[in-house]
């Protein structure tokens, strides 16, 4: 598992990146076909790049809008139109906010193990699940994950 500051360093470059790409849309023909007509190109002349048919580049462009293309196609049809392909996981959140949820989460979870936990004032509960979910910030045990 890496140390805490590697983690820090993944999570400030993931929380760049997803700034960077909000809002990103994908075209409604999807990438290949947008970018291959915005350049003016046909499929031959894409094809004849790649060093395939032109159904295969047809083919490639049904299958991205199915989402059944793969990685390597993209990569190769960017090339062969000038351009790069890029693949990216972009968190909806800032990573620590998905961390804290889940602490949270996990904090509740484990309320229910303890022993009268629902004879607690409101204040005592609160305290608890705050000093629990900062632990497991903290620590991140092996079952931070694991679905409460």
């Amino acid at each position: 598992m890496p140390d805490f500051m590697q983690r820090r360093r993944w999570a400030r470059m993931l929380d760049r990146n997803a700034e960077r790409l909000s809002g990103v849309d994908v075209p409604e023909k999807g990438w290949i076909a947008t970018m291959r007509l915005a350049l003016g190109m046909s499929a031959e002349q894409v094809a004849l790049r790649k060093g395939v048919s032109r159904n295969a580049v047809y083919q490639a462009e049904r299958s991205e809008k199915e989402g059944a293309v793969s990685l390597k196609q993209m990569e190769n049809l960017a090339a062969a139109m000038g351009g790069t392909f890029v693949y990216a996981i972009i968190p909806n959140d800032q990573i620590e906010q998905l961390k804290f949820r889940q602490a949270m989460r996990k904090a509740h979870y484990l309320s229910r193990e303890e022993p009268d936990f629902g004879s607690w004032s409101k204040d005592e509960q609160s305290d608890w699940i705050d000093d629990t979910a900062a632990e497991l910030l903290h620590k991140l045990p092996s079952d931070f994950w694991d679905d409460c």
